[in-house]
C-alpha cells in the first residue's frame, strides 16, 4: 500500500530558564542553568481529503532540577483525533536519578525502552509528517478474541530502567507494567491488568555517528483472570509475548539514516503468532533550514480468517520536505 498526501505541520518550541539564586560576584561563581526548563510543541496535521478534520497535538515537557543528580520530568499532552474526540494523557511523569556519569535510573512513566521511533515521538523532532504506521495501527486478530496488540507501541509505559554507558557501548535493563506490543494509557480505565515485563537492551558505537543496538522484552500480554478488559464470561488462557528489536543509526556530514526491525512472538490458542515490522528512514540536510526525508515502512502479521490464518503485509513509502 503506497499512499501520498499533502500535510500541514506547524511546531513551536518555547524554553524558559528560571534561576532562583541570589547574585554572586562573577569571579567567584560560573554560569548556572535554571532549575526549571519548559518545552512546548503544538502541531496540526491534515490531509487534502479532510482538510477541515485535522489531527491536533499539544505537548508540554517540564524538567525540574532537584539537585545535580536528580531531575523530575513531567510531560502531559493533549491530542484531537480526526472526528473531533480529544485525549489528555501523559507521555512522561518520571524521576531521573544519575549518581554518576555512567549510570542513570528512570522510574515512573518512562520513555519507551525499545525501538528508534519513540525517540522521535515529538513533532519538532520527527522529520517526517507522521510516525511509522505500526506504532499506532492495531494488529488484526490472529486469535478468536481481540487482544488489541501492535507490532510495537509508541506509548510510554510505567516502569523502572537502569542504564549505563561507556565510550563505545551502552546497556539497559529493568521492568515495565505491560508489553511493548500494546499501547497503554497509564491512567485509563480500560487498560488490561498490569503484567510485569522484563526489559533488556544494549548497543555499540564503533565510531561517532554510527550505532547498532538490540532490545528484548518478555512477559504476559493476556491473563486468564482479566475478564474486565476482554469482557468475556469465560476465562481465557494465559499468553506471553516476546519482543525483539534491532536498531541502527548512521550519520555523516549532512546525511542521517535510521532504522529498526521488530519481531514479536505471541502465544495463542493454537500455534504461536509471529509478527514483524521494520522501517528505514533517510534525512538529507540541503541548507541550514531546509531538509528532505524519505521513509519505507513494512509490517507482516497473521490474520485469522475463518478457522485458518493468512499473512497480511501492509507497507508505506513516504517522501516529504521540511523548513526549520
Amino acid at each position: 500500500m503506497t499512499r501520498s498526501h499533502a500535510a500541514v505541520r506547524s511546531a513551536a518550541i518555547v524554553a524558559l530558564l528560571c534561576a532562583g539564586r541570589a547574585a554572586t560576584p562573577a569571579a567567584a561563581q560560573g554560569f548556572r542553568p535554571g532549575r526549571i526548563a519548559i518545552e512546548a510543541v503544538a502541531a496540526v496535521t491534515t490531509t487534502s481529503d479532510n482538510a477541515d478534520d485535522p489531527f491536533v497535538f499539544l505537548d508540554l515537557t517540564t524538567t525540574m532540577r532537584v539537585n545535580e543528580s536528580l531531575d523530575v520530568i513531567v510531560r502531559p499532552y493533549a491530542r484531537r483525533l480526526p472526528g473531533g474526540d480529544w485525549d489528555v494523557l501523559f507521555y512522561q511523569a518520571e524521576i531521573r536519578y544519575q549518581p554518576t556519569d555512567r549510570v542513570r535510573v528512570d522510574a515512573g512513566i518512562i520513555s519507551s525502552p525499545l525501538g528508534m521511533g519513540p525517540l522521535e515521538m515529538r513533532q519538532d523532532i520527527n522529520p517526517a509528517v507522521g510516525s511509522p504506521f505500526y506504532y499506532f495501527g492495531p494488529l488484526p486478530r490472529f486469535d478468536p478474541q481481540n487482544d488489541r496488540l501492535q507490532v510495537l507501541s509508541g506509548g510510554y509505559p510505567l516502569g523502572a530502567i537502569v542504564s549505563s554507558s561507556g565510550t563505545w557501548w551502552d546497556a539497559r535493563g529493568g521492568i515495565t507494567d505491560g508489553t511493548p506490543a500494546r499501547y497503554r494509557k497509564v491512567f485509563a480505565s480500560n487498560n488490561p491488568a498490569p503484567a510485569v515485563q522484563l526489559i533488556a537492551g544494549a548497543g555499540v558505537t564503533p565510531r561517532p555517528g554510527f550505532r547498532l543496538g538490540v532490545g528484548f522484552a518478555h512477559g504476559a500480554y493476556r491473563e486468564a483472570d482479566d475478564e474486565d478488559y476482554y469482557n468475556t464470561p469465560t476465562a481465557l488462557p494465559d499468553a506471553d509475548a516476546t519482543v525483539f528489536t534491532v536498531e541502527g543509526e548512521f550519520a555523516v556530514r549532512y546525511t542521517r539514516i535510521t532504522g529498526e526491525w521488530v519481531r514479536d512472538r505471541f502465544d495463542s490458542t493454537t500455534t504461536p503468532a509471529i509478527t514483524r515490522g521494520f522501517y528505514i528512514q533517510g534525512v538529507q540536510t540541503l541548507t541550514p533550514r531546509i531538509f528532505a526525508v524519505s521513509r519505507l515502512t513494512r509490517a507482516s502479521t497473521p490474520v485469522l480468517i475463518g478457522a485458518s490464518r493468512v499473512r497480511w503485509t501492509p507497507g508505506a513509502f513516504e517522501v516529504s520536505g521540511g523548513y526549520r
